[in-house]
């Protein structure tokens, strides 16, 4: 059942549990995504997911009704993906999981890969790395727009800066990652 953010609402005012549930259904996967795409690990994209939805929790009794709840939902996103990137320490984990499914220790020197699949994974790898180092908010920038497609004003609204600033972000964030796999070897210059 597909319900409309001021129903939503409207629900949440007479049974918060109910309305709550219904916000979590409507906008997990979505809040899922853009953590993922952000951390590139499972258990750091839950565990965002999770405090999103705590944050929504504290602040819905003061959420107005003549608002969309999208916009709100993608800035505490944002936000909180932004914090992550600045109180974690980089560590990299040979039992964390590619995009791929498999584990970083399990492509290491596995006979059965092809090369293209080596070819592949490689190429993935190299752009996961490039987008990792870039600075918090360029990566944040980048994934906006080219994983979830968001227009550069969606981008600056959402990020809280002037819409120079997003396209200062993506310019800079392209041409890191370029130089970033051109480095790798995985882009020709």
């Amino acid at each position: 059942m597909d319900v409309s953010d001021a129903a939503i609402l409207k629900i949440y005012k007479k049974n918060k549990h109910q309305g709550l549930e219904l916000l979590y259904d409507r906008y997990k996967k979505y809040v899922y995504t853009i953590a993922y795409n952000y951390t590139h690990n499972k258990e750091d994209a839950l565990d965002l997911t999770q405090e999103v939805f705590i944050s929504i929790l504290k602040s819905m009794d003061n959420f107005k009704e003549e608002f969309s709840i999208l916009p709100w939902v993608k800035r505490i996103t944002v936000n909180k993906c932004l914090n992550f990137a600045r109180d974690k320490k980089e560590a990299v984990s040979l039992n964390q999981t590619v995009a791929a499914g498999s584990e970083i220790q399990d492509l290491i020197g596995a006979p059965n890969n092809t090369e293209s699949t080596t070819l592949y994974q490689d190429t993935r790898q190299s752009l996961a790395k490039a987008i990792k180092e870039l600075p918090p908010q360029e990566r944040m920038a980048l994934l906006l727009r080219h994983m979830k497609g968001m227009k550069y004003e969606e981008i600056a609204r959402i990020m809280n800066v002037p819409l120079g600033t997003v396209k200062t972000l993506l310019h800079r964030a392209r041409k890191t990652v370029k130089v970033s796999m051109v480095k790798d070897g995985i882009w020709e210059g």
